[in-house]
């Protein structure tokens, strides 16, 4: 197809075209008369070849180069530039040769111009899809790209036009990492976490580069020079996003962990209160303790009191031991943010030292509050032996004096076994 009519013009030795016709006079070799016959099979669409001559090893004939989409010859890059209206829209056209650049799209190798100026097609049809309007009918030949940038400070919203009209000076600057833009604006990464928020962030670093250059006429090859500083922009962009991503996560759960520690600490407190009714009703048991009338009936209640003390003193030693258990899990989850301390925001850093400080606060508190509760658990008992001491005074007195008496051995020891 187009190819053949490219390998004709080369056959011949890519004479001087004018007028869209280029012609040829001379020896006829192998090479050209294939060509020849391949451009002869070839329709209307593709040029039509007037044969004028041929005659042995002789040859003379025109060939009429085709002007539509089935194939386009050109002097050089700034007309192919110019004359091609496509490249404003993203598209690069096929069926090309640039006589200059001695290049054809059908070529296996592409020459460094003409692959900058793809990367500049490449980038205006990512930057079409990146923009938040386009606007495709008022210019022919390019389109119409609407950037924004949110509100900032005394700053209202501002609105830019990019026109995408390509020149030729574009290929003077090669573009790098243009991937980047790729792998965002990729059908297959749309539903990857925080894609649109780097899209928007792609598109303010256009905005803030158009903002900065607006005096510049062409904005698009402002874009382009200034490629760099548009990546620039957005990786800041997206690192301050990270940031605070990161720091709205870290509160989070800041104040999750905050919620769970001091409800379980208050919790522990709470299971313990209900046991610790039984504390003012041993207390009610001195009384009948008191007005026992016998020796067996006051040491049930003696040993009675001494069991309810017991326990109470138990329940309170396991209480005790699962607050420090949660005060020793606060604080080996708490060290990590106590880590990362230094690289937080000075708000965030008031808010983890303050929590840090209620928690300790409050198992401390808790921790006051068991030594109290188990000096009064003691209590029941100690009362208890007062009033059996007090009330049976004398028996226990007698019983003191007694019991060494009794237990005074015999002057002569004489077991049974030595008796007579």
């Amino acid at each position: 197809m187009f190819s053949h009519v490219v390998a004709l013009y080369r056959s011949v030795g890519t004479p001087e075209i004018r007028h869209g016709i280029f012609s040829y006079e001379g020896p006829a070799n192998a090479i050209i008369r294939t060509a020849l016959s391949d451009c002869s099979k070839l329709t209307a669409a593709y040029g039509s070849l007037e044969l004028y001559r041929l005659e042995g090893n002789e040859l003379e004939f025109e060939f009429h180069l085709p002007g539509n989409e089935n194939g386009r010859f050109y002097s050089g890059l700034k007309e192919f530039v110019q004359r091609n209206g496509a490249l404003g829209k993203g598209r690069f056209p096929s069926n090309v040769y640039i006589h200059e650049l001695a290049w054809a799209d059908c070529d296996d190798v592409t020459p460094p111009p003409i692959q900058a100026l793809k990367q500049v097609c490449r980038l205006v049809e990512l930057l079409t899809q990146l923009a938040v309007g386009v606007d495709r009918e008022s210019d022919p030949d390019a389109y119409n790209l609407f950037f924004a940038l949110p509100p900032d400070g005394e700053k209202p919203p501002r609105t830019f036009l990019l026109s995408t009209r390509v020149g030729v000076t574009l290929i003077d600057h090669p573009l790098s990492h243009i991937g980047l833009l790729e792998e965002i604006l990729h059908p297959k990464n749309e539903t990857k976490a925080h894609v649109s928020e780097r899209k928007l962030m792609m598109c303010m670093a256009v905005a803030s580069v158009i903002e900065n250059h607006q005096e510049d006429g062409n904005l698009l090859s402002t874009i382009v020079k200034e490629w760099r500083e548009v990546l620039s922009t957005y990786r800041v962009n997206l690192q301050t996003y990270v940031y605070r991503f990161s720091f709205d996560r870290a509160r989070r759960e800041l104040a999750q962990a905050e919620v769970d520690y001091g409800s379980k600490l208050s919790g522990v407190l709470g299971d313990i209160a209900g046991k610790m009714l039984a504390l003012p009703v041993s207390f009610a048991a001195l009384v009948p303790l008191h007005a026992a009338k016998s020796w067996f009936e006051a040491a049930v209640y003696l040993i009675g009191l001494c069991v309810v003390t017991m326990v109470l003193l138990l329940v309170l030693h396991n209480q005790r031991l699962q607050v420090e258990r949660l005060l020793h899990s606060f604080n080996v989850i708490f060290d990590e943010f106590k880590s990362k301390l230094p690289t937080y925001p000075l708000k965030l850093q008031s808010l983890l030292q303050t929590t840090i400080e209620q928690v300790d606060r409050q198992g401390k508190s808790l921790t006051s509050t068991f030594q109290m509760l188990q000096w009064l658990a003691w209590l029941p008992a100690l009362l208890a032996c007062v009033v059996v001491v007090v009330k049976y005074r004398e028996t226990l007195g007698a019983l003191i004096f007694e019991l060494p008496a009794s237990a005074t051995l015999p002057e002569v020891l004489m077991p049974w076994f030595l008796s007579p």
